[in-house]
């Protein structure tokens, strides 16, 4: 029996994600699938639009068997770590044979040379970014003309989508921990709604950020078609979140910090702290901080990651703590009638904490690196919820 392991983020689930399930299953033959999904806030510095228990549950209703929570420190991470958070909790699962991923290229192969060349002349690469950002240009404009001096036209065309970057730092993150799990690639179908022809089958697909604008703009009256019905039900009946609902929790928590604190946390680098520290001042917005922030040096995407850790305390010491010590926990948050045999699969196979209910019990059970990780996770669930004016500490009600 094989399990493929999928890496998600389903914010919110939709026609491409279902089809990427049943495509994972076929491509790699397997009969059961595990997801790894970010919980309450995602890899662009989002806040999930819905809560992570609503998300896993919806997926496993369209073929996701067991869905498992990326521990908040990864999850809001640069693609690098975000790809080695989940790569690595898969890999300790124990059951996992393949991974599927969706991305620009079906061409696995060249993701796996541009692997060996980047790898090969990495410390050469990051001195040529460190070079090019001396001359004012930003992050993603240096990085492309660093890597220009090592890598091809069709490799760099590959480089530079989203998706493929992603899939890159998979097949890095599965060389690092020296795993065997297999990567397979799935090509993505979707753009900003359209109908696509598969097998004789038709798909409407479109993209999560489309689904979003449209959510945040009142439009859902077109987005039927684009998402199975349960899912349809479900931003019809709850309340979405923005990174905007963000800025006053924010905005009490850097003011009760120091400017040593905040130079004490992750992805603040550089004196970005001053930079903080000036702009919620003078800040009347979430999109007001953001813009007070940012400079050609810094993606949106990081201010954003940062602003989190901010929020949720994440400081360098612990995340190189974890990173440095390969540490991770399966946290449960759904599971199909099919996915409970893998349950006792992971106890017999695995090595580190699974918790499938959270109490007190449980937690004097686990040990102590799980505890750590777990109290980001139970405070950005604990956040999201009071957000959206929900009880909290639903991590400690939710039983499979």
């Amino acid at each position: 029996m094989g399990v493929v392991g999928l890496i998600a983020e389903y914010n919110p689930f939709h026609n491409g994600h279902k089809y990427h399930i049943e495509m994972s299953k076929k491509v790699t033959e397997s009969d059961l699938c595990v997801v790894v999904m970010s919980g309450s806030f995602t890899q662009s510095g989002n806040i999930a639009i819905y809560d992570k228990f609503t998300r896993a549950k919806l997926a496993t209703e369209y073929g996701a068997d067991l869905v498992l929570e990326l521990p908040t420190i990864f999850a809001n991470s640069s693609s690098r770590y975000f790809a080695l958070g989940a790569i690595n909790l898969l890999d300790k699962l124990g059951i996992i044979d393949s991974i599927c991923f969706g991305c620009e290229s079906e061409d696995i192969t060249t993701l796996k040379e541009i692997v060996d060349i980047t790898e090969k002349n990495e410390d050469k690469i990051w001195n040529d970014i460190q070079a090019y950002l001396k001359s004012g240009i930003s992050f993603a404009v240096a990085r492309q003309q660093a890597l220009s001096n090592y890598l091809t036209d069709k490799q760099l065309e590959n480089i530079s989508l989203p998706n493929n970057i992603l899939a890159i730092e998979y097949i890095k993150a599965i060389r690092d921990i020296n795993s065997n799990i297999q990567p397979y690639s799935i090509k993505r179908e979707m753009s900003d709604f359209n109908e696509i022809i598969l097998n004789n089958n038709s798909y409407n697909f479109t993209s999560a950020t489309s689904i979003r604008n449209s959510i945040k703009s009142g439009k859902l009256n077109i987005l039927s078609k684009y998402m199975p019905p349960l899912v349809y039900k479900t931003i019809t009946t709850k309340h979405p979140l923005f990174n905007d609902s963000l800025f006053e929790i924010l905005k009490y928590k850097i003011i009760t910090m120091t400017k040593e604190e905040l130079g004490c946390i992750q992805e603040v680098t550089e004196g970005l702290e001053n930079k903080i520290l000036e702009a919620i001042n003078i800040s009347k917005s979430y999109e007001d901080l953001i813009q007070n922030i940012k400079s050609k040096r810094y993606q949106m995407s990081k201010i954003k990651r940062m602003l989190n850790n901010i929020l949720l305390n994440i400081t360098k010491k612990d995340f190189n703590y974890f990173i440095d010590n390969n540490l991770t926990y399966a946290h449960v948050i759904a599971c199909s009638d099919n996915g409970k045999e893998l349950l006792s699969k992971i106890s017999s196979n695995s090595d580190i904490d699974l918790i499938t209910s959270l109490n007190e019990n449980k937690l004097e059970n686990i040990s102590e690196n799980s505890n750590r990780l777990l109290k980001y996770d139970v405070l950005a669930t604990n956040i999201h919820s009071i957000l959206n004016n929900d009880k909290i500490n639903k991590d400690y009600t939710n039983y499979l």
